[in-house]
C-alpha cells in the first residue's frame, strides 16, 4: 500500500496510501487514499479513510460484488 506520512501531532497522523485491490473476474483497482488517524495514549483511538475518488471505489465494489 505503500504509505507516507504527510503529517502528523501528538494527536493525529495523516498517511496517504496507495490502495490496490482485484476483483475475482481479475478487474483491477488501484487508488490514493488518505487516512487520518487519532491518537490517544499513544493508542489508536479513531480511523477515517477519505477516497479521492469515492466513486470509482463503489463501482468497482459494486462490480465484484455482483460477480460473487
Amino acid at each position: 500500500m505503500d504509505p507516507r506520512v504527510v503529517a502528523a501531532s501528538e494527536e493525529e497522523v495523516v498517511v496517504r496510501w496507495q490502495q490496490r485491490a482485484v476483483s475475482s473476474t481479475g478487474e483491477r483497482f488501484d487508488a490514493p487514499v488518505l487516512g487520518l488517524y487519532r491518537m490517544r495514549d499513544r493508542k489508536l483511538v479513531r480511523a477515517e479513510m477519505f477516497y479521492f475518488d469515492a466513486a470509482a471505489v463503489n463501482t468497482f465494489l459494486t462490480r465484484a460484488k455482483q460477480v460473487e
